[in-house]
């Protein structure tokens, strides 16, 4: 009896191919795997052999031989082998110089006439801040020389120089201005002296009353260096020297105070030449002169009764020698000086 043993349970596996030639054992060896086939690789190998693997070991540049070193070399004897080596010439490239730039050129060309005219407008804002501040000093100066009665007799300086300069439309305005200012001046300070005189119920001394009227003697004097200011300059000294005659004191008599008064007419006297003859450079042939003669003779022959003489003498002189008129009409009578105020 036989049995059947192809059965599940059996132990021979039927789908087994058994090796029955050797051709099928070649084709089954040559199909393995491409990653079998192909060379090792590194990381496998320093994998496998870990155990093994060579260090790398670090480059002695002493024991190193000098061929043997990476870089330049230079000659050694052995001593200097860790110097550093200067690099040759050769080494570093020659930087060419660069290009212009057409941009930034154009550019500049193009803005060049604004900061012109950046740099101009600055220039005229640095003038107009110094003469503003030229007028703001100009103003603390007219402020100071007012006072509650007006103006003083002592101009600044600067106030002075443009007053003093002449107006083309108007060349006398200046001489106008000034002579204003100082003939009201002159008038404040005679009454201010008369005022304390009557205080004090006595006459003032002469040398302290003829001192305060010699003190507007430079300003008269910048009043005569003005076109037309030497017409003005002659009446405002004919006016200091009336004003000392109404001051009174001549009835006491004092030699002293005679004295005086014949040195302050004489300080007058030498101021007016120059006038005078200033007037005659200005006015020539249309002066009056014969008239200021007489004015000024008048008063002299009235000073000569009180013993105080002479008047103005060199004025006399210059007047009678460019006008041609004889002195001799002098008056040698009493009366009364003119009234000055």
């Amino acid at each position: 009896m036989v049995y059947n043993r192809y059965n599940s349970q059996s132990y021979i596996d039927t789908n087994y191919s058994p090796h029955d030639s050797k051709a099928a054992y070649d084709d089954e060896y040559d199909n393995r795997p491409d990653s079998a086939r192909g060379p090792p690789t590194k990381s496998a190998s320093l994998k496998e052999g870990s155990m093994f693997a060579q260090q790398p070991q670090p480059i002695d540049s002493f024991n190193t031989p000098p061929m043997s070193r990476p870089g330049p070399q230079t000659m050694s004897n052995g001593f200097g082998a860790g110097a550093p080596t200067k690099p040759s010439s050769t080494s570093v490239p020659i930087q060419p110089e660069p290009m212009p730039d057409l941009l930034t050129r154009a550019f500049n060309e193009a803005v060049r006439p604004y900061t012109n005219r950046v740099e101009e407008l600055e220039n005229e804002v640095a003038d107009l801040k110094a003469w503003v501040e030229q007028l703001e000093a100009q103003r603390r100066e007219v402020h100071a020389w007012i006072d509650k009665r007006g103006l003083r007799p002592d101009v600044p300086p600067s106030i002075a120089q443009q007053m003093d300069a002449s107006n083309p439309h108007n060349p006398t305005a200046a001489a106008s201005t000034l002579n204003a200012q100082l003939d009201r001046k002159i008038t404040i300070v005679n009454f201010d002296l008369h005022r304390l005189q009557d205080d004090l119920n006595d006459s003032l001394p002469t040398p302290s009353f003829s001192a305060c009227m010699l003190k507007f003697l430079p300003d008269i004097s910048r009043l005569a260096a003005l076109p037309s200011g030497p017409k003005f300059a002659f009446d405002l000294l004919l006016k200091l020297g009336g004003n000392l005659n109404s001051h009174g004191g001549l009835e006491n008599g004092d030699e002293e105070d005679l004295r005086e008064r014949r040195s302050f007419y004489a300080r007058l006297d030498e101021a007016m030449v120059d006038i005078v003859r200033g007037r005659f450079r200005e006015e020539g042939e249309g002066w009056g002169v014969a008239r200021e003669i007489k004015r000024i003779e008048k008063t002299g022959a009235y000073l000569r009764n009180w013993g105080v003489e002479p008047y103005f003498p060199h004025t006399l002189d210059v007047m009678r020698d460019a006008s041609g008129v004889a002195g001799a009409g002098v008056y040698h009578g009493g009366g009364t000086p003119p009234a000055y105020q």
